[in-house]
């Protein structure tokens, strides 16, 4: 089994994920990337709306992600429900990849 998930910018449409129920106001965003290939950039977007709401909101984003590592980010505001968006950067090929580890948010109060 592998674990984790496979990344290929192909034609530059960003990948969603699911849209799932937020667990508090707040929380710590944290991936994890065990493989990169190529030299553009990697973006994964925090977005969040109501369940009324007909379109998505930009909550927060990553700092560009140009190597493997542990990334992080601590956001506020969180509507009802959140997704992340991924994408790469336009001047990609459409062979970049990453291979990613998504952590669970770490959700707390406001």
């Amino acid at each position: 089994m592998i674990v984790g998930t496979t990344i290929f910018r192909l034609d530059g449409n960003l990948y969603y994920s699911p849209e799932f129920s937020r667990g508090g106001l707040a929380a710590t965003f944290s991936v994890d990337v065990t493989h990169y290939s190529g030299p553009s950039g990697f973006a994964i977007n925090i977005e969040t709306r109501n369940s009324e709401d007909t379109t998505w909101t930009t909550l927060g984003t990553f700092a560009s992600i140009t190597a493997t590592g542990h990334f992080a980010v601590d956001l506020t505001g969180c509507k009802e429900l959140v997704r992340f968006g991924y994408g790469f950067d336009p001047s990609a090929a459409s062979t970049d990849a990453v291979h990613i580890l998504m952590q669970a948010p770490s959700w707390r109060p406001y």
